[in-house]
């Protein structure tokens, strides 16, 4: 009996002791978890992964560098990139954020402190030397800088040589080398001189910019559904000194729809053109703005997303075209008949005419200064009889021709039908019904066909 009651003792002994041995093999939780820590002389990172996060190691790693790059202050110099432009604040905190991210991928140097676990999270302390951070910085500031000017140099040359398109272009590949430091002072030397390499960069592509003009016609009128020849929107690039400026890109706007043909570069004589296919809308006037497709050459220089940003802030040279739209005269025929009876009054050329002139579309009686001709030929006959009425039915042709005698539309209908107990009122009905159908649907088409140009017909 005794020993039966020992065994289960003895048991019990043994499992609180392997419990208590657990327990004592857990660390405490040290201090830099419960609270984040300061030490002078140093930035501090502490990240943390759930151990059910993939390679949660090297995740809480990747927040430890994200937070030792917060930890490190962004101030925008007086001299720096950033400053340059007016309203900077627009975009500066994006910047802070795209210049800690860079930070944080270029971060070296750094080391591990401590690193703590428990059954559930893996922390990892990491710190860095503000010394060995600012002279890593100035060490890749420095080798940046030289990139930055060789770039800054051939834009110069190409500045010397009145070539305004390289001068943007190199002064686009500049920026890329530097982006890391756009918010800090970046001071160099140029033909023994001390300089602010961001502030010059930027500096010269304001003035370079500011310094081309663009000439074209001021005023262009063209008649509705008519196209626009290149050899009447022609455009020059030139600088301030008169010079023509070659493989220039411009952008073209067109404020009637987008156009297909809607980016030009300047040809050897720093001239570039455009034509219109046809011009559609009903307005009086459309404008064409011309400007400096300097997103283009930004795109040609780097692919950098936030270097692309901060120059799509930048004033870029243009010039307007207005595009007076006059109306096309039309001048009608007509030969109309009412059971073989030739009718005077021309029934449907009248409502033709009022339709026309109602939708805005001028009419004239001189042949000679018409647009376009209208033909328009009607008759009726007579098909039957069903008790006292006589039933009637009219045979239209309408057929248009532009000047030069090319036909530009056509309708034909052979059965408007109409009734009544005298036959010739019958045929006045079914002219009746023909204008009505003239006027609800068949001069929009005609209108239609017009505005779409060419291309319709």
């Amino acid at each position: 009996m005794k020993r039966t009651l020992v065994l289960p003792l003895i048991s019990a002994i043994l499992l609180g002791c392997g419990s208590s041995s657990k327990m004592a093999q857990t660390p405490p939780t040290p201090s830099w978890v419960q609270g984040r820590p300061t030490q002078a002389g140093y930035y501090i990172g502490i990240g943390s992964a759930r151990k059910t996060t993939p390679d949660y190691q090297q995740a809480a790693k990747q927040s430890a560098l994200a937070d030792l790059a917060s930890d490190i202050s962004v101030s925008i110099s007086s001299q720096s990139v950033l400053n340059a432009f007016e309203s900077q604040n627009y975009f500066s905190e994006d910047f802070r954020s795209s210049i800690r991210a860079e930070a944080q991928k270029e971060l070296e140097g750094y080391e591990v402190v401590d690193t703590w676990e428990d059954q559930n999270t893996y922390w990892i302390y990491f710190r860095l030397s503000k010394e060995t951070y600012k002279r890593m910085v100035e060490e890749k500031k420095t080798a940046a800088a030289a990139k930055s000017l060789d770039f800054y140099d051939k834009a110069i040359k190409a500045l010397d040589a009145n070539d305004a398109k390289s001068v943007l272009l190199m002064l686009v590949k500049a920026l890329e080398p530097i982006k890391p430091y756009f918010a800090e002072t970046i001071t160099t030397t140029y033909h023994d001189k001390q300089i602010f390499l961001g502030n010059e960069i930027i500096t010269t592509l304001t003035n370079t910019l500011s310094s081309l003009t663009i000439s074209g016609p001021k005023v262009v009128e063209v008649k509705l559904g008519w196209g626009i020849g290149s050899e009447q929107l022609t455009y020059s690039v030139n600088n301030n000194n008169g010079i023509p400026q070659r493989a220039m890109p411009l952008k073209v706007t067109y404020t009637e729809r987008p156009l297909a043909n809607n980016r030009i570069v300047t040809n050897q004589q720093g001239e570039a053109s455009l034509s219109i296919d046809a011009v559609r809308s009903r307005k009086a006037n459309e404008n064409i703005n011309i400007e400096i497709d300097f997103e283009a050459i930004v795109k040609e220089g780097t692919r950098d997303f936030a270097i692309g940003k901060i120059l799509s802030r930048m004033k870029t040279p243009s010039a307007e075209t207005r595009i007076n739209i006059i109306r096309p005269k039309f001048y009608v025929t007509s030969d109309e008949t009412n059971l073989a009876n030739p009718i005077e009054r021309k029934p449907l050329a009248d409502a033709l005419k009022r339709k026309m002139l109602e939708t805005g579309f001028p009419i004239t009686d001189n042949r000679s200064e018409a647009d376009y001709i209208i033909n328009i030929a009607a008759s009726t006959q007579k098909t039957g009889q069903a008790g006292q009425y006589v039933q009637v039915n009219l045979n239209l042709q309408l057929n248009v021709t532009n000047a030069a005698g090319k036909s530009v539309y056509t309708y034909t209908a052979d059965r408007i039908n109409a009734s009544h107990f005298e036959a010739q009122t019958a045929g006045v009905n079914a002219y009746t019904n023909a204008a009505k159908r003239i006027e609800s649907n068949i001069v929009e088409e005609l209108i239609e066909r017009i505005i779409k140009g060419d291309r319709a017909y």
